[in-house]
C-alpha cells in the first residue's frame, strides 16, 4: 500500500506504534545517513544508531505537534538528525573541556562562507524537491543518487521490477529538472 507523507503521520497521530514503524521504514536509512554525513569520522557507528532511534523517539513524542504547512515529514527527520548530531557532539566536546579557537586565523573568508551558505541552500532545495516526487519516485531517487544502489536493490525492497525503478528513477529525474527549473 503507498503511503504518502500525510498518511503517515495521520497514522502515526492515530496509532503511534504503527505509524512510527511506517516513519521509521520509509526515513530511517535517510535519518542515518544523515547524521553520518553530519557526524563525518567524529562518530561511532554505535552513537550514529544512537542518535537515530533519539531522532525517531522525538518524532514519536512530537507527532502531534508537527506542522506540514512547514515542511514534509522528511524534512522534518533530516533537520532533527541534524540538529541532534550537532547537539551531541558539542555535548562532547563541552564535556571534554575542549574550546574552539574563535579568530580571524580559523575563520574562513566571507567568500568562503557565501559560498557555504549558497551550497547548503541549493542542497536543500534539491532535497525537498527530491521529497516532492512522493513515493516510492523519492525513495527510488534517494537510494539511487544518494546511498548508491543498484536499480535491482530498489526494485527488491520497494517490490517492483529493476526495470519499472529505471523507469520511475528516469521520469522523476525529468520531473526533478522541471520543478528546479532546468528542463527548460
Amino acid at each position: 500500500m503507498h503511503m504518502t507523507q500525510s498518511d503517515m503521520l495521520a497514522l502515526l497521530r492515530r496509532d503511534p506504534e504503527r505509524g512510527l514503524e511506517a516513519v521509521v521504514r520509509a526515513f530511517g536509512a535517510l535519518a542515518l545517513k544523515t547524521v553520518r554525513l553530519t557526524g563525518g569520522d567524529a562518530l561511532s557507528p554505535a552513537d550514529a544508531e544512537e542518535i537515530v532511534s533519539d531522532v525517531f523517539f522525538r518524532v514519536y513524542t512530537a507527532r502531534d505537534g508537527i506542522d506540514e504547512s512547514k515542511g514534509t515529514l522528511a524534512t522534518f527527520v533530516i533537520t532533527l538528525a541534524k540538529r541532534m548530531t550537532v547537539d551531541r557532539l558539542r555535548a562532547r566536546a563541552h564535556r571534554q573541556g575542549v574550546e574552539l579557537p574563535i579568530d580571524e586565523a580559523v575563520l574562513p573568508a566571507a567568500a568562503d562562507v557565501e559560498e557555504t551558505v549558497a551550497g547548503r541552500e541549493e542542497r536543500q532545495k534539491l532535497v525537498d524537491a527530491i521529497v516532492s516526487l512522493g513515493h516510492p519516485d523519492s525513495t527510488i531517487v534517494f537510494r539511487r543518487y544518494y546511498y548508491g544502489e543498484s536499480y535491482k536493490a530498489i526494485g527488491k525492497r520497494l517490490g517492483l521490477s529493476e526495470n519499472a525503478v529505471n523507469k520511475r528513477c528516469l521520469k522523476a529525474l525529468g520531473r526533478l529538472r522541471q520543478l528546479l527549473g532546468k528542463g527548460e
